[in-house]
């Protein structure tokens, strides 16, 4: 009962944004809709690049949570960038998904490796294979929740066309 209410209120959430003619008008523009992915996906790697250039003084110290916190940031940070990866491949390659998820994977994983590099050369920073390896659990987190969905996807297409088909 509680998950149907959830929806329906995404549901509604949804359709008022959707329905707002601003909304409309930049969804429907045709550069829009062809580089936003990709702006996402810059834009979110940018973020990445310029908090690793920086000291983390700007997030308070709580007692013990301080370590929790920055590595489940390095978990989110990584599996949305996976997740942005994954739809600028959708998008251009057109390929099976296993194929734009791998390269997805890879670049997530690779762009994690560079990242904490990059931190050793930013002078109070120093990158870890630790948090390469943390940067990784989010980028398989991502990755086998866009798989996950894409399945289930794959069955609901499958059950709706059986059921179709065995109604006529």
């Amino acid at each position: 009962m509680y998950n149907a209410q959830k929806e329906l209120i995404m549901k509604k959430i949804y359709y008022k944004i959707k329905e707002n003619p601003k909304t409309q008008k930049v969804l429907q523009h045709k550069k829009f809709q062809k580089y936003e992915k990709l702006i996402l996906l810059v834009g979110w790697a940018g973020f990445i690049y310029f908090l690793s250039s920086r000291k983390l003084d700007f997030i308070p110290v709580i007692d013990g949570w301080e370590f929790l916190l920055r590595k489940i940031a390095h978990v989110f940070v990584f599996a949305v960038l996976t997740f942005f990866m994954f739809r600028v491949l959708k998008f251009t390659e057109k390929r099976h998904v296993f194929w734009d998820l791998g390269w997805a994977f890879t670049f997530a994983i690779l762009y994690a490796i560079s990242d904490e590099y990059h931190q050793t050369l930013v002078p109070g920073r120093f990158g870890t294979v630790k948090d390469v390896i943390i940067d990784t659990i989010g980028v398989v987190i991502a990755s086998w929740l866009i798989y996950l969905h894409y399945h289930y996807e794959k069955i609901r297409k499958l059950k709706y066309g059986q059921q179709k088909n065995s109604a006529k």
